[in-house]
């Protein structure tokens, strides 16, 4: 597939319930960020479809992430989600996202897990029409659906091709994962336990003053 460029920036999308925000997303976002992409931006479900609700109301998980992005450069939140009433689809987000910067070519980041039901989200052909598809997988492990299989023999590169092109194009790339969730980090503040480093101190301080996961 040859480059059909015509946009002059390049940002990554990573979404998800934030609920709360951890240093696992915080380090994906700066890996993202020293990839190449000029933003990276973190959007925050209003209705996840995939998975359960999230403790945290919409603005508490907006407020932890300004406040986990405070001081890193090219990192910030967004609350496009968050502003409609729907359910949170990620191609109806980048439509509105061209709509606002007509100027990016988005990439939206998703992990193993996700990719594996990818084929089952709402209209996914449409997502990869807007947008480039990068994901964070585990190496050596490629179970593919035959839909799946279809889409990377026509659109599978690396991380320069992807970067070079606005659309359409999918990345499998390999990072080391980060033994750490949002659901351990709930348990673990409901819990007691010391989470020291697995957040913010700003994020910490905030939890504990809504009194959040208990």
């Amino acid at each position: 597939m040859k480059s059909v460029s015509k946009r002059d920036k390049r940002w990554a999308i990573l979404g998800g319930t934030f609920d709360p925000v951890h240093i696992g997303h915080l380090r994906i976002a700066v890996q993202l960020r020293d990839l190449g992409f000029e933003q990276v931006l973190l959007i925050p479900n209003h209705v996840p479809p995939h998975r359960p609700q999230p403790q945290a109301s919409g603005s508490q998980r907006l407020a932890m992430l300004e406040l986990a992005c405070a001081r890193l450069d090219g990192i910030c939140t967004s609350s496009i989600e968050l502003e409609r009433d729907d359910l949170s689809y990620s191609a109806i987000t980048v439509e509105a996202l061209h709509d606002l910067y007509p100027d990016v070519g988005f990439t939206w980041v998703m992990g193993q897990d996700a990719w594996q039901g990818f084929e089952h989200w709402h209209k996914p052909g449409e997502l990869l029409d807007q947008a480039n598809l990068l994901v964070i997988s585990r190496p050596g492990v490629r179970n593919v659906s035959h839909w799946q299989e279809q889409q990377l023999e026509q659109r599978e590169c690396n991380i320069d091709e992807l970067l070079a092109d606005d659309a359409g194009r999918i990345c499998l790339h390999h990072w080391p994962e980060l033994d750490v969730s949002a659901s351990d980090l709930r348990r673990a503040i409901k819990q007691g336990d010391n989470v020291t480093f697995l957040t913010p101190d700003a994020v910490l301080e905030y939890i504990d003053q809504q009194q959040l996961y208990r």
